[in-house]
């Protein structure tokens, strides 16, 4: 069954536009930080849609391509000095034995 953006799986669900859409001014507030390290903790939805922010795609990506994370998987973005964005590691579970 192929997701689009607009179809909700349940009645009050958001659509991934509704995420992406929520999800944006946040992003946007993490990437003009000067942090050397930020930690976000979310759902595994939310955060394939920050993981294509981060890359640079459009939200209608989110109909052809998804990231998909494991409970508690580590990942680590690394936004270099030249601008580029690198994901090092995705949804990492090396930590657990």
């Amino acid at each position: 069954m192929k997701r689009q953006l607009m179809t909700l799986l349940f009645s009050d669900a958001e659509s991934r536009r509704d995420e992406w859409n929520r999800l944006k001014p946040f992003f946007d507030q993490v990437m003009a930080e000067d942090s050397v390290n930020i930690i976000i903790v979310s759902h595994g939805d939310l955060l394939s849609v920050f993981n294509s922010m981060f890359l640079g795609l459009e939200v209608e990506s989110l109909n052809a391509y998804e990231m998909f994370g494991f409970a508690g998987g580590v990942s680590q973005m690394i936004v270099r000095d030249d601008g580029k964005r690198m994901i090092k590691r995705i949804s990492d579970m090396s930590f657990v034995r």
